[in-house]
C-alpha cells in the first residue's frame, strides 16, 4: 500500500524548447504588471493581478496564432484553466526572482531569442507573442540563478510554513477508521512516541521500520512537486497544513485515516538544505504558490493546492 498516487516520475523541471509548449507556459507579461481597474479580475496572487480583459486579449492571441482551438468562439473550461494555470506560474515565477534580487539580463534574452528563432513556427507568431515567450523566458532564467537561501533563513520559513521550500518532510500514521486516527492523536498529545504508534497502529507497510517517515533513498525530505504530482490529493492536501513538530488528523484519503507530522526542524534540516540545491529557483517558485492567497474568477475555477493545478468549482 502506498499513499502515491502515479509511479514515479522524473526530470519534473524540464524546460520546453516547442514554441507551441513556451506560449501555453509564458503568456504572463502582458498581464503580470498590473491592470486598469475597470476589468473584472481573473487572476490574483499575493495583490499581483491578471484581469479578465487583458487574459481573454491572451487567449485570442494564442487562437491567432494556432496554438489552441476556439469553439464558438470561446476557449473550453480546460483551455482556459490550462492558461490561467500557466499565468499564476508566471506570477509566482516573478515574484520569486523579484524577492531573491535576480533579474533577466539581455544575454538572457539574446540567448532566448536565438532559441525562438530557430522553430519553423517563429515567423508566424505576431509581435506581442514574440515578446512574450522572449520575456517569461528570459526571466525563466533568471530563476534558475537563484541560490539556495541561507541555513537561517530556512529554518525561519520551514517553522512558519513548511511546505513554502517546495518541500515537504514528513511522516504518518496511517489506519482504517476516523476513530482510530483520533485515538492515535490523542495518545500523540499526551506525548506518545510517533515512530513506536506508527509500527504499533499503522497499516501501512514497513512501518515498524520507518516510523511512518516519507522519504526518498537520499534523504527525508520530498519534492513538494513530487506530492502534488503523485500522492492521493486528500493526503497533500492534509501535509501541506500540518506545523513542524504537531501532529494533525484525521486526514482521509483514499487508503483510510492519516495522522501527519511535519517532522521537526532538527530532525530533517540536512536533508532539507541538501534538496534545496538541487532546484531552489523551481522549489520556491511551488512553494509560494502553495502557501500564498490564490484568488481565481469564479467562472474559471479555483486553484487547487494539493495538485498545483487551477480546477473547475
Amino acid at each position: 500500500m502506498s499513499i502515491a498516487a502515479n509511479s514515479p516520475q522524473t526530470n519534473h523541471f524540464r524546460r520546453p524548447t516547442a514554441l507551441a509548449a513556451m506560449l501555453v507556459s509564458l503568456v504572463l507579461v502582458a498581464t503580470s504588471c498590473g491592470s486598469s481597474a475597470s476589468s473584472t479580475t481573473a487572476l490574483s496572487l499575493n495583490g499581483s493581478d491578471v484581469s479578465v480583459d487583458k487574459f481573454e486579449k491572451t487567449i485570442l492571441q494564442l487562437a491567432d496564432a494556432k496554438q489552441l482551438t476556439l469553439e464558438n468562439g470561446q476557449a473550453t473550461g480546460d483551455v482556459a484553466r490550462s492558461v490561467l494555470g500557466a499565468m499564476l506560474r508566471g506570477l509566482a515565477t516573478s515574484q520569486i526572482v523579484k524577492q531573491y534580487n535576480e533579474a533577466a539580463t539581455q544575454t538572457d534574452k539574446d540567448d532566448v531569442l536565438a532559441q525562438m528563432q530557430e522553430d519553423p513556427n517563429f515567423d508566424a507568431l505576431g509581435p506581442d507573442l514574440k515578446d512574450l515567450i522572449l520575456s517569461m523566458n528570459a526571466t525563466d532564467l533568471a530563476l534558475a540563478r537563484i541560490k539556495a537561501p541561507a541555513e537561517k533563513e530556512v529554518a525561519a520559513m520551514y517553522e512558519k510554513a513548511p511546505a513554502s521550500l517546495g518541500a515537504i518532510c514528513a511522516q504518518h500514521i496511517l489506519v482504517k477508521e476516523s476513530a482510530t486516527a483520533d485515538k492515535v492523536l490523542k495518545l500523540l498529545n499526551d506525548g506518545g512516541d510517533f515512530k513506536k504508534l506508527a509500527g504499533e497502529y499503522s497499516i501501512e507497510p514497513n512501518a515498524t521500520e520507518t516510523g511512518g517517515i516519507l522519504g526518498s533513498a537520499d534523504g527525508d525530505c520530498l519534492l513538494l512537486s513530487d506530492y502534488q504530482a503523485q500522492f492521493d490529493a486528500g493526503f497533500t492536501a492534509g501535509a501541506l497544513l500540518a506545523k513542524p513538530g504537531v501532529p494533525y488528523g484525521p486526514v482521509k484519503s483514499s487508503f483510510g485515516y492519516h495522522v501527519i507530522l511535519a517532522r521537526p526542524y532538527a530532525d530533517i534540516a540536512a536533508s532539507l538544505n541538501a534538496l534545496l540545491k538541487t532546484t531552489p529557483g523551481q522549489m520556491l517558485v511551488v512553494g509560494l504558490l502553495a502557501t500564498s492567497t490564490v484568488t481565481v474568477g469564479s467562472q474559471y475555477g479555483h486553484f487547487d493546492a494539493a495538485t498545483n493545478k487551477i480546477v473547475a468549482n
